[in-house]
């Protein structure tokens, strides 16, 4: 009798946990719609604006003046960056939120 309570709750909870991953897959719906990445935003907090300011990614190039990492001579070279940056749509507020060192590159 004790054996064959415990191979009951041990089934029942097989059958629990197997319901459980089944309800997520059930609740997606219609399989061509897919999944769209979403952008972050939030409401631009500079004063008198009403615009929404979201996330981008850039590719910035400074101007550098010294001796060239690629080439060894003295002359202007790009230090290439990748920027994330955040922007209003409506007023001018643009701030760099983090800047990674790509590459080099000669400008002869």
């Amino acid at each position: 009798m004790k054996r064959t309570k415990r191979l009951l709750a041990l089934v029942l909870a097989m059958m629990m946990a197997f319901a459980m991953l089944a309800m997520p897959a059930a609740a997606h719906g219609d399989e061509d719609e897919g999944i769209m990445p979403l952008g972050i935003t939030r409401r631009c907090t500079e004063p008198g604006c009403s615009g929404t300011v979201s996330r981008y990614s850039t590719l910035d190039r400074v101007l550098v003046n010294g001796v060239c990492p690629e080439c060894g001579k003295m002359d202007k070279y790009y230090k290439v960056y990748q920027c994330e940056r955040e922007g209003c749509n409506t007023c001018s507020f643009d701030r760099e939120i983090s800047r990674v060192y790509l590459y080099t590159t000669c400008t002869h």
